[in-house]
């Protein structure tokens, strides 16, 4: 049998990585969503590096491109103000299925999830994936992210939203 070629070995590394170090995503994730996570549910992990991509390249598009994103910052607290926005966007995305890059996805794999009940865990999800949601459709053609981040000893936190559910973000605003 011949060896497996380095990208090939790289994806059993981490898929045995995701089993030996975190073998209960799926309940954890589960617990975080209120919702099962079935095995189905789990991307394989070239299908979620290929997902990715597409989101980190749309998530650099929007931080070059001024009108390619909807983005607003408020301060974490209080909390009501920004998750205003995001239960609009959850009403709006409602009955759409996305995809959820959340804790260790890379070794884990991405998680087929409805777009409004990831944006309704908004709160457990920053805390299950150290302070960043990222969520896009399943064409890859919208997106967001929702980071948390320290700067001045004031926590903030910053939406960016891309594609279709851009305008949709900027009807709820």
């Amino acid at each position: 049998m011949p060896n497996p070629t380095p990208g090939k070995l790289g994806l059993l590394v981490r898929r045995n990585k995701g089993r030996t170090e975190h073998p209960y995503y799926a309940t954890e994730l589960a617990h975080v969503l209120k919702v099962e996570v079935r095995p189905s549910d789990i991307l394989d992990l070239e299908e979620t590096d290929c997902l990715f991509a597409a989101h980190r390249d749309q998530s650099v598009k929007s931080s070059k491109e001024i009108d390619f994103a909807f983005k607003k910052m408020w301060k974490y607290e209080p909390t009501t103000v920004w998750l205003g926005l995001c239960r609009c966007l959850e009403e709006k995305l409602r009955g759409e299925t996305a995809v959820l890059f959340a804790g260790p996805y890379e070794y884990c794999g991405a998680v087929k999830v409805a777009a409004a009940r990831a944006l309704n865990a908004a709160i457990p999800l920053l805390e299950f994936d150290r302070n960043t949601v990222r969520l896009q459709s399943a064409s890859s053609e919208s997106g967001l992210f929702l980071d948390l981040f320290e700067q001045e000893s004031e926590w903030l936190i910053e939406l960016v939203v891309w594609g279709q559910w851009k305008q949709m973000a900027e009807s709820c605003d």
